[in-house]
């Protein structure tokens, strides 16, 4: 086939296909055909006659090179030009090897990543850059020094530096060369004399004499270096509290440049002033706050093992001097993949030892590092592993660990396992007593509610969350279990036992449903009042039962308190028996909470009475402290706006009060009615009055309750 020329610009070739092959349309598939349309190419056409060459490569084929050029050099490493034969070598850095040195314009230096001809160690002998090749172990160590740069100290890898230490390289820089400065003026000291720190008391310096060149003190006034390292203190305060903002990545390796720095530090020889800083005191206090704050990251950040590992080895090549000894091993933190802290998170080491090679480990950890762990693993809600954590844990602050231990209850709480929590709520720990012990009203509260209903506050808070939540696969706790751990701690809990409010919310739990209300509170349920020889019997039952308490700190109930009749009302009554003997041990300062706490139960409150009927002197206590509760001015309780439901069981109480045939109750009765008629202006359209008044008009008249104050009180709530 004829061919154009190359004034054409344009080329056809020819293939040698012998298939026939028809016409392609413009734009069609011509991967098949025999002639290809090559693009114009400015620089094929313009190279001139001279240039091109009729080379044979293959005659059988007919393949041949018409046109060649040289190709283009790009940029290389040095061991790699095509230009300049170079000779290997292991780690000669003292002369250039063969022709090492010599280099093309697109050579680049192996270590600084520079151009050849820009290296300033090219051939400077103990450099000698020009002999790097990366199959050297000796040049790519080298290599990886260059490029890491400042970093090289905490022997990172190059694949492990990223933006983050870079960022704390370029930090640490900056901070070298503020301290460097700040750290120049320290050691070059303030010229000053010791009169300056020490008031002369000479007589030559009283207003009356003045004496020039006075022998005697002439050795205070003479110039002397005074150092003050407290800019340069000030200056490492203030950038550790800058970095405070950067990522934990950064801000731990910041932390540790800046204690290599500062442990670099000595004071000279000479005098400082009062009340300024020194070396051996100033670098204490710094190394401390960065330990602490190293001890937390170290947990809570989620850094590769690999990182932390570094991270500890850089601080244990670090040089203490004597003043810092203390801090030999404080960053020897238990990584969470550490086989110790696994299996006591896994629940396999109860003890918290192992034995490594013949001797005892013991995890044992910083304050610090254990509040760490604490906040890392309720984030992540596990409370069941914090729970096995917090129980073998040991450290140097007994009483934050106790403090943390004391909350171990709320944790197995909030993982669903409440009979757990009841038991180790008397647990004695190896720093103290049982949790019980130490227990606040508001926590005695909480924990009723909690094992009542099976139901937890939401959140790690719990005096600071108003939801409550069911834990996944909990077990309910049986009232009568939650009624002997209540007794259990108000027998153990000198503070609990003397509070009237704890022994309401005990009540409350006897007369409540396993459910609470949408404000939190217990839901009253009225029990059916038991016949009377079964109260008997309870009551003399109980009285065994509590003393077994006293004495052995123990509860175990008879088959009476399960029975199939009157179980709820059995507890209800031992408690109230309970509070009997509470009652006779010491007089309360209120209690219209206690008895408020019956609610529909009034019965339970008539048993109460009864009881305490063996003594007069307690029973006259109780009732005239219950009508002085009444009479309290600042008392809000038949005024206040109240639901549908209390306002019954306010209705029901005082009826209860001005009804009942005792006649150790007349003269409280009568103290009530002359209370209610006194002040009903200010009862007026309460909801109380209504239930009160069905109340009494479905009562018969009984001898007492005809006096004109009862009737006046009648007839006034006829009108309501």
């Amino acid at each position: 086939m004829e061919t154009k020329t190359m004034a054409d610009k344009s080329v056809i070739v020819i293939s040698d296909d012998e298939t026939e092959t028809g016409i392609e349309s413009p734009g069609a598939d011509c991967k098949d055909s025999s002639v290809l349309l090559l693009e114009e190419n400015s620089d094929f056409g313009s190279v001139s006659d001279e240039n091109r060459s009729d080379e044979m490569v293959d005659a059988e084929f007919g393949l041949s090179i018409t046109y060649s050029r040289k190709a283009e050099v790009m940029p290389h490493a040095r061991y790699d030009c095509t230009s300049h034969v170079f000779c290997q070598s292991e780690n000669q850095t003292s002369r250039p090897v063969g022709t090492n040195s010599d280099f093309c314009e697109q050579c680049y230096c192996y270590i600084c990543d520079k151009l050849a001809s820009e290296c300033q160690s090219w051939i400077t002998p103990s450099f000698c850059h020009c002999n790097a090749h990366k199959r050297s172990p000796f040049w790519k160590s080298w290599r990886d020094q260059a490029l890491i740069g400042a970093l090289i100290v905490f022997k990172f890898d190059l694949l492990e530096i990223d933006a983050d230490l870079r960022h704390a390289e370029s930090l640490l820089m900056k901070f070298d060369a503020d301290l460097t400065v700040e750290h120049d003026k320290f050691m070059m000291g303030t010229l000053s004399s010791l009169a300056a720190i020490y008031s002369c008391s000479c007589c030559c310096h009283n207003q009356y004499q003045t004496m020039v060149n006075c022998k005697r003190c002439s050795s205070k006034h003479e110039a002397i270096l005074i150092y003050n390292y407290s800019n340069v203190y000030q200056l490492v305060l203030e950038f550790l509290e800058k970095a405070n903002g950067e990522k934990p990545k950064t801000f731990a390796v910041v932390l540790l440049g800046a204690a290599q720095r500062i442990l670099l530090h000595k004071q000279p020889l000479g005098h400082s002033m009062p009340n300024t800083r020194v070396v051996p005191e100033a670098v204490p206090l710094l190394l401390q706050r960065i330990i602490e704050i190293l001890q937390r990251l170290l947990v809570v950040s989620d850094f590769p093992s690999s990182f932390s590992k570094k991270l500890i080895d850089f601080y244990k090549s670090l040089f203490l001097p004597p003043y810092c000894r203390c801090f030999l091993n404080c960053l020897n933190v238990y990584l969470w993949e550490d086989s110790l802290l696994v299996s006591v998170l896994k629940g396999q080491n109860i003890t918290g030892e192992r034995v490594v090679k013949g001797k005892k480990e013991v995890l044992f950890e910083s304050i610090h590092v254990v509040l760490a762990r604490t906040e890392k693993l309720r984030e992540q809600n596990k409370y069941r592993e914090l729970a096995r954590y917090l129980k073998v844990v040991r450290t140097n602050n007994r009483a934050e660990l106790q403090r943390l231990k004391d909350q171990i209850p709320f944790f197995m709480c909030k993982h669903g396992d409440f009979t757990s929590a009841g038991h180790h709520l008397f647990h004695s720990h190896d720093v103290s007593c049982c949790t019980a012990c130490r227990l606040t009203p508001r926590q005695f509260t909480m924990y009723l509610k909690i094992l009542r209903t099976g139901q937890v506050p939401v959140g790690n808070e719990p005096f600071y969350s108003g939801v409550w939540e069911t834990p996944t696969g909990h077990v309910p706790v049986k009232k009568s279990d939650v009624i002997k751990v209540g007794l259990r701690i108000l027998n153990r809990n000198a503070q609990l036992y003397m509070n009237p409010d704890s022994w309401a919310d005990l009540i409350q739990v006897s007369c409540s449903d396993s459910k609470l209300a949408q404000d939190g509170s217990f839901i009253c349920v009225a029990w059916k009042e038991p016949e009377e020889t079964f109260q008997q019997s309870i009551r003399e039952t109980a009285g065994l039962v509590l003393k077994e308490l006293e004495t052995k700190q123990i509860i175990i109930l008879p088959k009476q308190f399960y029975s199939s009749y009157f179980p709820d009302e059995a507890m209800l009554m031992l408690v109230t028996q309970a509070l009997v003997q509470r009652l006779i041990h010491a007089h309360m300062c209120t209690v219209l909470n206690i008895a408020m706490a019956f609610r529909r139960n009034m019965w339970a409150l008539k048993y109460l009475f009864k009881s305490l009927s063996v003594r007069h002197d307690v029973l006259h206590a109780f009732l005239d402290c219950l009508i002085k509760d009444l009479n309290e001015k600042n008392n809000t309780l038949l005024i206040r706006t109240l639901p549908q439901s209390d306002a019954e069981h306010i209705g029901h109480f005082i009826f209860f009060l001005i009804s009942y045939e005792h006649a150790v109750l007349r003269p409280v009765a009568h103290r009530i009615v002359d209370f209610l008629l006194e002040h009903w202006n200010d009862f007026q359209n309460c909801p109380w009055q209504r239930n009160l008044a069905t109340l009494l008009q479905n009562q018969d008249a009984t001898c007492w309750n005809t006096s004109n104050s009862f009737l006046q009180l009648k007839n006034k709530l006829r009108i309501v």
